[in-house]
């Protein structure tokens, strides 16, 4: 690490050769190695399992953590925090110098509030930690905050109607939503890239400083500039620059560059990312073929919007690979419970059906993905020697993330391990991801900074490889939505209806109106849910209203409960009720048949899709249509489900198809 260390520096002073220049270039080497350095010592505490209960009136929880050995004993101090306070000295001990022990009950517990447990044992000094998060009947979170699209303008036109329904679904998950389109990325240019995205991080900083108090997301679509920082080896190979997207949510750090435009840090300057980011780009992985791109991203923004809207359904299962991967697969646990939990990887379990989660290495050849693998995890880590260089061609992680059907997330775990308890209680992605990267502070002592370890096998602190695939708003245990909103106008004003939703844990409906020219939704029936599917709105008519219907229900989870919201459903006056008719096709024994045109790019508006991919044969998209390939000597019907999507509605029809 030294050697590139020193190589970075004498690059660097081959561009500037003022004694001055010298002298901040000399302290900025001397700052990489130290941070190489302290990347190089180990972590000697383990992770701890641990199981919890919280009772059902939310006044007592009782943890234990009775799989781990005997042999590892040590004295237990048990700490607890509001989940979501963040910095070491927010832990508060709620049990001290409780000896050797495997369970400890807290009855100061009160439903309505979630809480984070941190269980430490240690002998001459810290052997293991673990985390648990619970809570009961907590309360609707209704403001999501605000969310900002930045798009890739040369995929704009074309995306242009998953993007529009993209910014109603998180309108329909309680986002504001701002979309930016931005230059493309400049592969020989990084002054070019820095100085567009600089432009839009003035921007964003504007934006975290009117709301400080707010969750902040980015979401980056298509390829917007990919920024390297630094010079590491977290995947124990050669020290190279690392890709980020860190870069675009730090709001307040200060990120040295060089004279060709690389930054240099290890680490985030100034500790800590101020808004949740994630990436949705396939431009790697389509073979510099733009058509290929933009199908790639379709793929993606129906597969979100399908799970958004509960098609895949409730799922409470998850997998995972425990060699590397211990705190991953540890607070999974808390997401899915140990009867959730089945031990094994991607390629054998992770493919045999739908999934909540999946955590494992997975195969190191991305092209693999496209013809040999088909993940059934909704979310996933997709760890691996040089798999977080994910704009790297054909990179694994993005082939994953352009699995046709699942999964919407991918994260690089275990260096650093990524704290996955966040989503136990209806917590997003974009939350593991944030409470990753801002995990301790590298300025202050290990121990007394963290919010979490330890980090993987080594002390992993901020740093800069710790990216997102996906959606960061994203989030497990979906409500389904109500059906078949209409809104119809009446001397007396607008009259809407629906159907109710079809979700056991709903119990009633929130109803909202905006202006399709933009604004936030107002709650027209305040704070307590209607019960009935009707709702009249006094307020006169008019062709620039759009109507929003959300379901609420309460959710009990392996963590305990939560109130919860469906996605919005949407209607303008007097609007167009969509429909789904079943479509029959019929071909002949080992004959492709091709899907019609509309499942190849949206019509009018209206966006046709597979939600899920038939039990028997192939379904693929091949030079511009989505192919069915059956499988050999099959003879017999096909049926596998679609959705048909526009102007804020989604409806599921049957695709049907007989081989003779």
């Amino acid at each position: 690490m030294a050697m590139a260390a020193n190589m970075d520096r004498m690059e660097l002073m081959e561009r500037n050769t003022t004694p001055t220049r010298l002298m901040r270039l000399f302290a900025v080497w001397l700052l990489l190695v130290t941070a190489q350095v302290a990347h190089a010592q180990g972590s000697a505490e383990k992770p701890l399992a641990v199981d919890g209960e919280i009772a059902a009136d939310g006044r007592s929880v009782t943890l234990n953590w009775f799989s781990v050995p005997r042999t590892n004993a040590g004295a237990v101090t048990v700490k607890r925090r509001i989940l979501g306070e963040t910095g070491g000295d927010s832990w508060q001990t709620v049990g001290a110098n409780l000896g050797t022990v495997f369970s400890y009950s807290d009855s100061t517990t009160q439903p309505g509030v979630a809480y984070e447990y941190q269980v430490l044992r240690s002998g001459r000094s810290l052997i293991d930690v673990g985390y648990w998060a619970t809570g009961v009947d907590l309360p609707l979170n209704a403001d999501r905050g605000q969310a900002y699209l930045i798009v890739d303008e040369t995929i704009a036109a074309p995306l242009a109607d998953h993007i529009a329904r993209f910014r109603r679904d998180l309108q329909g998950d309680g986002w504001n939503v701002t979309q930016r389109d931005i230059a493309r990325h400049a592969g020989n240019d990084p002054l070019r890239n820095l100085e567009v995205v600089n432009r839009l991080r003035t921007w964003l900083a504007g934006q975290y400083e009117a709301q400080p108090d707010t969750t902040h997301a980015i979401i980056l679509i298509g390829r917007v500039p990919v920024f390297q920082s630094g010079r590491i080896n977290p995947d124990g190979h050669d020290a190279v620059p690392q890709p980020t997207d860190l870069y675009y949510a730090d709001m307040d750090g200060f990120w040295r560059i060089t004279a060709a435009g690389a930054l240099i840090h290890n680490e985030v300057p100034g500790d800590a990312i101020e808004m949740q980011v994630g990436r949705i780009d396939f431009a790697n992985y389509s073979d510099r073929d733009p058509t290929k791109e933009v199908q790639l991203l379709r793929s993606y923004f129906d597969k979100n919007h399908h799970w958004r809207h509960g098609l895949h359904g409730d799922l409470r299962t998850g997998y995972g690979s425990k060699k590397h991967l211990l705190t991953e697969v540890n607070t999974l646990r808390n997401i899915v419970g140990p009867d959730g939990y089945t031990e094994g990887g991607h390629h054998d379990v992770g493919e045999e059906q739908p999934w909540l989660w999946g955590v494992d290495f997975g195969d190191w050849n991305g092209k693999r993905y496209a013809d040999a693998h088909a993940i059934k995890a909704v979310f996933t880590i997709n760890f691996g020697s040089g798999k977080q260089h994910f704009a790297a061609p054909h990179n694994p992680m993005t082939a994953v993330l352009a699995q046709p059907w699942y999964p919407i997330a991918v994260g690089w775990g275990a260096r650093p391990a990524w704290w996955l308890h966040h989503m136990a209680l209806g917590g997003t992605i974009g939350e593991v991801h944030f409470r990753t990267v801002n995990n301790g502070r590298a300025a202050e002592p290990y121990l007394d900074s963290m919010d979490y370890f330890p980090t993987g096998d080594y002390l992993w602190r901020n740093p800069v490889w710790v990216n997102l695939l996906g959606d960061p708003t994203a989030r497990a245990f979906p409500l389904l939505p109500p059906q078949s909103l209409t809104a119809r106008a009446t001397d007396d004003g607008v009259v809407l209806n629906w159907t109710s939703s079809p979700d056991p844990d709903a119990h009633g409906f929130h109803i909202f109106r905006a202006s399709k020219t933009g604004g936030m939704f107002i709650a027209l029936n305040g704070d307590t849910p209607i019960t009935e599917t009707t709702f009249s709105d006094p307020e006169p008519a008019t062709a620039d209203a759009v109507y929003m219907v959300r379901a609420v229900g309460k959710k009990d989870v392996y963590a305990g409960s939560f109130q919860t919201q469906s996605q919005g459903i949407f209607a303008e006056v007097d609007g167009a009720v969509l429909s789904a008719p079943t479509i029959t096709l019929s071909g002949s024994m080992g004959q492709t048949i091709a899907l019609p045109q509309q499942f190849n790019a949206p019509e009018n508006g209206i966006i046709h899709a597979v939600i899920a991919g038939p039990d028997e044969g192939r379904l693929r998209w091949s030079e511009g249509a989505w192919i069915y390939q059956p499988a050999a000597d099959f003879v017999g019907q096909i049926r596998f489900e679609y959705a048909a999507s526009g102007a804020g509605q989604t409806v599921t029809g049957d695709v049907v198809i007989d081989i003779n």
